[in-house]
């Protein structure tokens, strides 16, 4: 029994091997024109009477709009979570919809699946998007694998959920939250987590086909935090911000030279980190905007920041929304940052317990706004 078990993993690990070379990111550097509008558009997307609880909102460009989605429960973890999408043509958000469910979802992968969370979308061509979600089995979230969902339409009808082979052992604890980047062969970067007992950040390597092909640890070991943003910098360089675990209070950063292959100790910079998740894009050829919450305490406000491509010095530019008061049912969570188009930046977030929340702003108020350099990496 021990030989089978030892010969199973081994062909489970073979199969996640990586089968392409090179390790070099596909990237685009923007030339971002200073552009738009010097006011931003600030709505909410869910309905006026929502009583559920929504979080954990992702969003991406369509050829027509924006598609934005996120889970919706009556509390977090609940049985009954829905995973729900709104469209946005420019001008209004559509009624929202239901992609997939618990009950569906435990159908789908053919085990009991309880609660569903953090959906990530991807639009793999024109036509067809894939949205990958964090399923939990059992009570918390440390008992999640990550699931796929695709589209052909472009968001309008959806196939069945698939499960992703994310680990050889149990295929557990593994979470979805940021940006898939991609390679320059064609495979996928997906960026996760492990939350069981030690809770790192992982990078998943995807082939053409959705199928995982090779994990990454990043951060090299240990207890290292959460829900990395990872920006390609250059054909072999990246940056990936990490939400913080406890201590420091303080943006954590790691970086790779091999195309993701490696990543260096996790090290925090002197940004405050209140344990929220940070949302990163390439801004242009030679800067990196940044969401993220500017307290080391509290979800208070989502603030945005540039910084260099190697995250040595950062210069705040404003503050795009605000907790009511001292009202911590308030908070604003969960930044999720994209640029739409050239010169064009749209972010969704939640108020936990109230609603999912869209800002749309454009490169000329972020150069407007542009504060002195107010931080250096320590």
């Amino acid at each position: 029994m021990l030989a089978c078990s030892i010969g199973l993993m081994a062909v489970l690990f073979h199969k996640m091997s990586p089968q392409h070379e090179p390790w070099t990111f596909a990237f685009d550097v923007p030339v971002t024109p200073v552009i738009g509008s010097l006011d931003n558009r600030v709505e909410v997307i869910t309905a006026a009477d929502e009583k559920q609880f929504v979080h954990g909102s992702s969003v991406i460009a369509t050829s027509d709009g924006l598609l934005a989605t996120w889970y919706r429960a009556p509390y977090e973890g609940a049985h009954d979570a829905e995973l729900v999408s709104s469209r946005f043509n420019g001008s209004t958000w559509s009624p929202q919809s239901v992609v997939t469910d618990s009950a569906q979802v435990s159908r789908d992968f053919g085990i009991t699946i309880k609660s569903l969370a953090n959906p990530v979308s991807f639009r793999r061509s024109d036509s067809e998007i894939w949205l990958f979600f964090a399923a939990s089995r059992l009570s918390g979230w440390a008992t999640c694998e990550i699931g796929l969902i695709r589209s052909h339409d472009g968001g309008r009808t959806w196939g069945h959920a698939e499960r992703l082979q994310a680990s050889p052992f149990l295929n557990i604890s593994h979470l979805t939250k940021s940006v898939p980047i991609m390679f320059s062969d064609g495979r996928i970067g997906l960026p996760a987590y492990h939350e069981m007992n030690r809770k790192y950040p992982v990078l998943l390597v995807l082939d053409q086909s959705g199928r995982v092909v090779d994990r990454r640890r990043m951060g090299s070991g240990g207890k290292v935090g959460f829900q990395p943003s990872i920006v390609p910098t250059g054909p072999s360089t990246a940056i990936a911000f990490v939400r913080r675990l406890r201590q420091p209070q303080s943006v954590l950063i790691t970086r790779t030279s091999d195309g993701g292959k490696t990543w260096s100790h996790s090290a925090p910079v002197d940004l405050p980190n209140p344990g929220g998740p940070i949302s990163a894009v390439r801004y242009d050829s030679t800067h990196i905007l940044l969401a993220f919450n500017d307290d080391p305490l509290l979800e208070r406000n989502i603030t945005l920041a540039l910084t260099d491509l190697e995250g040595k010095a950062f210069q705040r530019v404003g503050v795009v929304a605000r907790m009511d008061g001292e009202n911590r049912k308030s908070a604003v969570t969960y930044p999720y940052l994209i640029a739409s188009a050239p010169g064009q930046f749209d972010i969704v977030y939640s108020r936990p317990l109230k609603s999912i929340n869209h800002v749309r702003f454009s490169s000329a108020w972020v150069q407007q706004r542009m504060q002195p350099q107010t931080a250096q990496q320590r």
